[in-house]
């Protein structure tokens, strides 16, 4: 091992237990559409409603998990309660989906037995296992790399792993439900239990070997021993001339204006552009989202899927994005590292831009191919329009991945780490309210639906709606940059 890789041992260790949790997670992703449609037989929009509420509620959910494990957890133990609430998750679905049997009929609401009953329960312990599992595992490739350079080098080896369970979960849901075979769900969901437990034992033996920082030494795994109005009370006191007993006494309006007077311009300053750009986040992630959504229903419907003698299952398509994040994931760093050689710094601003107009080329191409199915041209498209959509939306994600979350790891407090990476993980929840109410209205036949005001007659026009979208946050980073850019200050964050 090179005197590199045992300097990131930490970030190499928890990166690989993380394969086990990426792998059941995001094989139910793969096929979590699938499984409303086909299992729990319900309709293209009731699916596409419980599809965004889960994932609303889900990544809405580490808010309050991320005060829990700051108050009350240490990193360790908060992951293994995330493990264990996952393992609980996937034993609940396979009995739900050991309930199944073909049926024609198509539910508008919910059917409440005890199937559905199930099911829901299993993804609230996979909501919540998921965000104490992601939460702690971020947290701890902070805690393991001792400043800016080797937190990078941390989610650089962190995201293409993670990428590898996503693929493994694909394949596995592939191989063992494949195109048609709904019964083997159960299975699929046991085996993801195993998988899990597989990932728990191995951290908890080894965690205490291998959890070290840079420099080798052992990883701070403690939780906060005081409670946030009490913190919020000293660092009040630090920045204003009152006491603690003073600042006790403030109710929640005065607390905010002594803190408020507190920031100097460049602060505020900062924060505007913040709350700016969580907008153009929320937008540029309902247009992501629509990857498990709109393009599951038209891959079911409108791509051509018999190659030769094999059908290949709608969920094996899932596996184009991290095939391809695997093999971009280096060409960028390599990119980006000749890139800061010259002297050129692309900043935040210009990065978000080249990602959205990316995410706008991506619907062009869908929209292109609805076009030709709305004249009735063609009926299927080729398999070649899904695959460049997908390497594209790679390129779009990957800008936007591995700077998001060193972002937040530079930026959020220590002690409230887990609490600011959730309110960065919740502009996906309010992404996903929104996917939720325009992919309830994907066109399955020649009706003319309306998405405020919006009229959609066809695929080419609902895929245009992400374009619209896309650009216009595009325009808005182009025409403002300069001013963006002018507000973050950054030369005087760089330097504190």
């Amino acid at each position: 091992m090179s005197e590199e890789s045992k300097n990131m041992k930490g970030s190499y260790f928890i990166s690989s237990i993380s394969i086990t949790s990426s792998i059941a997670e995001y094989g139910i992703s793969s096929i979590f559409v699938l499984f409303l449609l086909d299992v729990l037989n319900f309709s293209i929009p009731l699916s596409s409603n419980i599809y965004a509420y889960y994932y609303g509620f889900a990544y809405l959910l580490p808010i309050l998990i991320g005060y829990i494990s700051d108050k009350y957890l240490n990193k360790s133990t908060a992951l293994t309660m995330g493990f264990i609430s996952m393992i609980i998750s996937q034993i609940l679905l396979g009995f739900a989906a050991s309930f199944y049997h073909p049926s024609t009929i198509t539910y508008d609401t919910p059917v409440f037995n005890t199937q559905t009953i199930t099911y829901f329960t299993g993804l609230f312990f996979l909501a919540l296992g998921t965000s104490f599992s992601t939460l702690s595992i971020t947290h701890i490739i902070n805690s393991v790399n001792n400043n800016e350079d080797s937190r990078i080098k941390g989610f650089s080896i962190y995201y293409p792993v993670l990428n590898i369970g996503v693929l493994i979960g694909s394949i596995i849901t592939s191989l063992i439900v494949g195109d048609e075979n709904f019964e083997l769900y159960t299975v699929a969901f046991f085996v993801f239990a195993a998988i899990l437990t597989i990932g728990l034992i191995s951290f908890r033996l080894f965690k205490n070997k291998y959890l070290v920082d840079n420099d080798g030494n052992p990883m701070k795994d403690t939780s906060s021993s005081d409670s946030i109005r009490n913190v919020s009370n000293k660092i009040l006191s630090h920045i204003s001339n009152k006491s603690i007993l003073e600042i006790n006494s403030l109710n929640l309006r005065q607390r905010r204006k002594l803190f408020n007077n507190s920031l100097n311009p460049h602060e505020k300053d900062r924060m505007m552009v913040f709350l700016v750009f969580l907008v153009v986040i929320i937008l540029y992630r309902v247009a992501y989202s629509q990857t498990g959504l709109s393009l599951v229903f038209f891959i079911t419907d409108y791509v051509e899927r018999d190659v030769s003698f094999y059908s290949i299952p709608v969920q094996a398509f899932y596996m184009l994005n991290p095939i391809f994040v695997l093999i971009l994931s280096p060409i960028f760093i390599k990119i980006n590292t000749k890139v800061k050689e010259r002297g050129i710094d692309l900043g935040f601003v210009n990065r978000s831009t080249i990602s959205i107009l990316f995410m706008a080329f991506c619907f062009v191409i869908l929209a292109s191919a609805g076009y030709f199915i709305d004249t009735g041209a063609i009926d299927e498209i080729n398999l070649i329009w899904i695959i460049a959509f997908e390497f594209f939306i790679v390129v779009s994600e990957i800008y936007f991945a591995i700077a998001g979350y060193s972002m937040v790891g530079s930026l959020a407090p220590e002690k409230y780490y887990s609490v600011f990476f959730g309110l960065y993980t919740a502009t996906r929840s309010i992404a996903m309210f929104i996917s939720g109410i325009i992919s309830s209205n994907f066109p399955i036949d020649v009706e003319v639906k309306f998405i405020h005001n919006v009229p959609v007659n066809g695929l080419m026009s609902y895929f245009l709606i992400f374009v619209v979208t896309s650009l216009a946050a595009a325009a808005f980073l182009i025409v403002f940059r300069k001013r963006l850019n002018a507000k973050l200050h950054l030369e005087e964050l760089n330097k504190s």
